[in-house]
C-alpha cells in the first residue's frame, strides 16, 4: 500500500495499534504466530477505514532485534496485513543511520510511514539534538514520519517550541503523544494540529479525555488481545459519543489496574510480557518475550487467568 504524507496524516485519524513481536521459545522470530496475531487483529474490526499498525516499535521489542530482525518482521507485516490495513515502520534507534537505513527499507517494500523515537542512549539534554535526528531522517525517506515523544525512555518530554520547529519539515505529519502531563498534551494539540495529527500515545488509558482534547486519535496496545474493543471505542469518540467511549473503555479497568500494577513492578519489559501471555491466551499469539524481558511467573499467570475471567475473555 502506497500513501503519501498527507494521506498518512488523515489516516491516522483512528486506532494507531502498536503491534508486539512473537518470538519462539529459543528466541527466533515466529514469523507463523505474527500472521495468526495480525490475522486475529484484522478479522476483529480493524481495517483500514479506522486503524493504522505500527511494526517493531518499542512493545515490539525493537531493541531486542538486530537490524536485518526487524526488517524480516516488517516484511512479513506487509506480506500479511497487504492492502487490508497500513503498516507503519519503526524505526527507532539510537544512531540517526540505523532509523534511516530502516526508513529507505520501509519505502521500498510498501510501508506508508515511520515512527522514529530520536537517539536515547544518553539522554538529550540539548533539544538541537532532537531537532537534528529528525532533520536527517526527514532528509532521507519521502514516508510520513511520526515524531515520538516519550518521557519514560528519553528522559526528556519534547517541548511545545521544538515541535513547532519539527513540524515544518514537509514529510512530519503525525505524533505519539506520551508525555506525562495532560495539560502539555492539549497544548500540543492547539500548538501543532494544525499540520501534525497529535496521537494520545497512553492510548484506552485516556480515553476519551484524550479525543476531548482533540486529538486526532490513539494508539492501542490492547488491540493485540482485544481488537473489536478497540474498534469500538473509536466508533464512539469519532462521533463524539464521549459517553459511550468512556463505558467500552470503562470494561477494561481490570485490565489497566493490572498493566499498571506491572508497570510499577517492572516497567514496560513486564506489561510486554503481560501482553504478550494475554494475547496468547484469547487465542491469538503472544509468544514468548525476548531478554531482556522476561516470561510471567506462574502466579503471575494464574493472576492474569483471574483477570481475564472478570473480563470475559
Amino acid at each position: 500500500m502506497k500513501m503519501t504524507p498527507r494521506e498518512l496524516n488523515r489516516q491516522l485519524h483512528g486506532v494507531c495499534v502498536i503491534s508486539i513481536t512473537p518470538f519462539k521459545e529459543d528466541g527466533a522470530f515466529d514469523a507463523k504466530g505474527y500472521e495468526k496475531n495480525l490475522r486475529f487483529i484484522m478479522d476483529h474490526g480493524l481495517n483500514k477505514s479506522n486503524a493504522t499498525i505500527v511494526v517493531g516499535g518499542s512493545t515490539g521489542e525493537c531493541g531486542a532485534m538486530n537490524t536485518a530482525e526487524r526488517k524480516e518482521v516488517l516484511e512479513c507485516a506487509l506480506a500479511v496485513c497487504g492492502d487490508a490495513l497500513p503498516v507503519i515502520a519503526g524505526c527507532n534507534s539510537t544512531n540517526v543511520r540505523e532509523s534511516i537505513e530502516l526508513a529507505q527499507h520501509a519505502e521500498a517494500h510498501g510501508a506508508v510511514g515511520v515512527m522514529a523515537l530520536s537517539p536515547y542512549y544518553y539522554p538529550a539534554k540539548d533539544e538541537e539534538c532532537i531537532y537534528q535526528f529528525y532533520k536527517a531522517l526527514s532528509e532521507n525517506t519521502g514516508l510520513g514520519i511520526l515524531l515520538y515523544n516519550n518521557f519514560e525512555v528519553m528522559n526528556i518530554d519534547i517541548s511545545i517550541n521544538l515541535l513547532k520547529r519539527l513540524k515544518e519539515f514537509p514529510n512530519a505529519v503525525g505524533m505519539k503523544e506520551c508525555t506525562p502531563a495532560f495539560f502539555k498534551m492539549t497544548r500540543v494539540v492547539q500548538e501543532i494540529g494544525d499540520k501534525i495529527s497529535v496521537v494520545n500515545g497512553h492510548g484506552e488509558f485516556l480515553e476519551p479525555y484524550a479525543a476531548m482534547a482533540g486529538t486526532a486519535g490513539f494508539i492501542s496496545s490492547m488491540s493485540n488481545f482485544v481488537p473489536d474493543k478497540a474498534a469500538a471505542i473509536w466508533a464512539a469518540r469519532s462521533t463524539g459519543d464521549y459517553a459511550r467511549a468512556k463505558a467500552i473503555r470503562d470494561t477494561m479497568v481490570p485490565y489497566m489496574d493490572l498493566a499498571v500494577k506491572y508497570s510499577g513492578m517492572g516497567g514496560e519489559y513486564k506489561v510486554i510480557s503481560l501482553l504478550k501471555y494475554i494475547t496468547d491466551e484469547v487465542g491469538s499469539c503472544g509468544g514468548f518475550p525476548r531478554v531482556p524481558c522476561v516470561p510471567l511467573t506462574a502466579a503471575e499467570k494464574e493472576e492474569v487467568r483471574g483477570v481475564l475471567k472478570q473480563l470475559g475473555l
